[in-house]
């Protein structure tokens, strides 16, 4: 058995980076499920390789087999109970670089629900927020220190069976997913778009033969109620369909003890409706205090042959809830926002995609055809106290992106292989935050703010075209030893429409009204800028295989963030570009598996990121505002860790551990107005913990062939960190304290249903994951908010098949 395996081994790496996923996922299915040869199934995996899909970027019905539902999976044996998606990390052990992995059991089992409740389950990942708002909608991914600021195009591309999602689409949920693929470090030739920090992949399963009618219900101590129904199966000969729809209603855990106020008016500008006017795409909706989220996502799949196959997917999702507003004041330690104003936050994001491919006997073409539309509309009261009164901010979104990708690459057991792609894309996004500070003097009248009365519209369209082509040969030099090399052109014109508008009126500082007009000359005509970037972005792997279950890797890959524009432009210099960003990462690493029962991966890397893009404040024309800067030079040098073991059939323990020491190289701050250049060299970087752990074990005990529990502890640890620059009095440096948390479960899965009953944070920490400055109140900010995660929270849920 071992020889037939080491002969396998070489086979999938001479098929690196062309169509070998589905291959050595097949195989390994087939291994866990009839122990029959290794040899044999590879070939049978090989064969079936050339009629589906790469399933690492749009899954296929090998990963169907892979990862079992709870379902299904309890009629088998208890092996295959808790295995939790083992096939698939098996066949990631033949990937040359670090990937973290999640089978829909395992995300189940977990409670995950949206890419951010991984924070401390996968090593090197966290979150950032946008300094100009805290809500979801402003929150982007950060893996290994890459990606801090949140206001630009992120550094993280999120993909959907291969379709790319816009930011705003980042943590849209996950509907039923069969795996989660987040691959870490610069990706540039294996996905349609480029991405700089890493890659989450979720991956569906395709309708197919198979007829499945299941429903889920849940509900847990925030009075969330959660429903899902999905149907699939042939709806006519050579043609397939699914449909999964959910629906939640929740009142959360955050309480707004504000009121909702209609007509918002300033009392400085008593005659003027400044939303209907200036800020006119604001749907300022009534505040019912319940959180709905609700949508649907349809799968249609026709495959008239072997070779060629069609899927037509399209989605809609529609989120509306308080978001939790600005977040509990942060000398609150509480879960109360006691802001005087409560309105309701509003988004929407759908899309659809056409998925071709058709497969020779030596070479695979792939077509992906995408359109994207998403918009939010997020209202908070900007201060939270509610001494203070009538202080909106809302910050209203649309974005669009429309996308076509081709694909070829090659199939068969060859020592060269190869795969060519081309993507064009076009992007259109529209931002308009506006605010209305009515009172912004201290409580006790002691200070005076210059900005009480303010109205303001900052309103930024970009529009982004791009073309990129990428390429990669892998060779196997000798049957252990192989090299894979590529590269990605990329070319991207950008177009920046800015404006901002502004009066502040006459005030407890202010003798005379301060507006806009003195520097922009309008409140209606925008300042335009256009810029276009290309670059090519090398990457090249040598992988060796010291035995048929361990290998050894050295990664190179040039990382690449586009230029962009302010988000908040204050003087009309500001529609300038902002640089690109660009990295160089190394990765070292090894995968082993130690015996039948131990996996072990240990990477090491180090990534210097240049012309970093960072946001501050600065004071331009007296005003306190953000802006999006360059910083010269960054690094982070740090390893991971991950150990899985079957310690028996029935216990199985997962470890993991990462170690994500930052530094700024080169980052000096320069506020304006006269004031000192801010050194933050030396600085670690912000929203980058050092050090993240989680453990994890499960235990299944067989209650007959077809029934089953499982109890399942989950633990995990997040290092401290922060946010703020300390460029002015009203950016400081916000700590972010380490945190823990700790998430019990027992799972019942029967033939026709399972059910489960869990507790997340059953230790109630009070866990805050960011902060948010208000830095317009007073003089110097210091309304400083907590974004925090759910306290302790018990549920069940229960799900049939009928």
């Amino acid at each position: 058995m071992s020889n037939g395996r080491s002969q396998h081994s070489r086979r999938l790496r001479g098929l690196l980076g062309s169509a070998s996923l589905p291959a050595t996922f097949l195989v390994f299915v087939a291994i866990s499920q009839h122990k029959a040869c290794a040899a044999e199934e590879a070939s049978s995996g090989h064969q079936a390789n050339r009629d589906i899909p790469n399933a690492s970027r749009h899954g296929s019905h090998a990963t169907k087999k892979a990862t079992a539902h709870p379902l299904t999976v309890a009629s088998t044996s208890v092996e295959k109970i808790h295995i939790n998606g083992q096939s698939h990390r098996h066949q990631l052990l033949q990937e040359p670089q670090s990937i973290a992995t999640y089978s829909g059991a395992e995300l189940r089992q977990l409670n995950v629900t949206k890419t951010t409740d991984l924070l401390g389950m996968t090593p090197g990942l966290y979150m950032t927020t946008s300094k100009l708002s805290p809500s979801q909608e402003s929150t982007q991914l950060v893996i290994r220190g890459v990606g801090t600021n949140a206001q630009l195009e992120p550094a993280t591309g999120i993909y959907v069976d291969g379709v790319y999602m816009p930011a705003l689409d980042f943590d849209v949920g996950f509907m039923d997913p069969e795996r989660v693929d987040i691959y870490k470090g610069p990706q540039n030739t294996q996905f349609s778009r480029n991405a700089e920090a890493g890659i989450v992949s979720i991956v569906t399963a395709p309708p197919g033969d198979h007829t499945v009618r299941r429903a889920r219900v849940g509900l847990d101590s925030f009075d969330t109620l959660t429903t899902q129904l999905y149907l699939s199966g042939k709806i006519a000969r050579n043609f397939y369909g699914s449909i999964i729809a959910d629906y939640s209603r929740s009142d959360g855990y955050i309480k707004n003890n504000g009121k909702s106020k209609f007509p918002l008016t300033d009392p400085y500008f008593p005659n003027q409706d400044l939303i209907s006017l200036y800020g006119s795409h604001i749907k300022l909706n009534r505040y019912t205090g319940v959180e709905q989220k609700g949508g649907f996502r349809t799968d249609l799949r026709y495959k008239p042959t072997q070779r060629l196959e069609f899927r037509l997917v399209g989605d809609y999702h529609r989120d509306n809830g308080n978001q939790n507003g600005a977040g509990p004041l942060d000398s609150c330690h509480c879960y109360n926002v006691n802001g005087d104003l409560a309105y309701q936050a509003d988004s929407v994001n759908y899309g659809a995609a056409l998925i071709a491919s058709y497969t020779l006997p030596y070479a695979k073409f792939s077509t992906i055809t995408s359109w994207r539309e998403s918009r939010s509309d997020v209202p908070l009261d900007f201060v939270g106290d509610s001494r203070l009164t009538n202080n909106l901010q809302d910050i209203y979104s649309e974005q669009q992106s429309k996308m076509q990708e081709f694909r070829i690459e090659s199939v068969g057991q060859r020592r060269l292989t190869w795969n060519v792609g081309f993507t064009a894309y076009k992007d259109r996004e529209y931002t308009n935050r506006f605010y209305l500070l009515s009172d912004l003097d201290s409580p006790d009248g002691t200070q005076h703010s210059l900005y009480s009365g303010i109205w303001n519209s900052q309103v930024v369209s970009l529009r982004r075209t791009g073309y990129s082509g990428y390429g990669e040969l892998a060779y196997a030099i000798t049957p252990r030893l192989h090299l894979t090399a590529g590269v990605r052109y990329l070319w991207e014109d950008t177009r920046a429409s800015g404006l901002e508008r502004y009066v502040i009126p006459a005030n407890n500082v202010l003798s005379a009204p301060l507006s806009s007009l003195s520097s922009w000359g309008s409140f209606n005509t925008p300042v335009l800028s256009e810029r276009r970037w290309n670059r090519a972005l090398p990457s090249a792997t040598l992988s060796y295989d010291l035995a048929s279950s361990t290998s050894v890797y050295l990664r190179y890959a040039q990382g690449y963030k586009s230029g962009s524009y302010q988000k908040a432009p204050v003087v009309p210099t500001d529609v300038s570009p902002v640089l690109p960003e660009t990295t160089n990462t190394y990765e070292m690493g090894i995968k082993s598996q130690v015996n039948k029962n131990i996996i072990v991966e240990l990477a090491g890397f180090d990534t210097e990121l240049h012309n970093q893009q960072v946001d501050s404040t600065v004071v331009r024309d007296g005003i306190t505002s953000n802006a999006i800067t360059n910083a010269g030079a960054s690094r982070i040098t740090g390893f991971e860790a991950n150990i899985g073991w079957h310690v028996t059939p029935r216990f199985e323990i997962n470890a993991n551990a990462a170690y994500t020491p930052s530094k700024f190289l080169d980052y000096v701050i320069h506020p304006g107005a006269g004031k000192a250049a801010v050194v933050r060299t030396g600085s670690a970087l912000p929203s980058t913990p050092d050090w993240t752990a989680n453990i994890r074990g499960a235990y299944t005990l067989a209650l007959s062939t077809t029934q089953s529990l499982m109890f399942q502890a989950n633990f995990r640890w997040v290092n401290s960190t922060y946010v703020g620059t300390n460029a002015t009095s009203a950016d400081p440096i916000l700590h972010i304290p380490s945190w823990n948390q700790l998430d019990l479960k027992v799972m019942y899965h029967g033939k026709y249903w399972s059910a489960s009953l869990y507790g997340n944070n059953v230790l109630n920490r009070y866990i805050i994951l960011s902060k948010f400055n208000t830095f317009f109140a007073l003089p110097s900010g210091r309304y400083i908010h907590d974004i925090v995660a759910p306290p302790a929270n018990v549920g069940f849920d229960v799900t049939a098949n009928f």
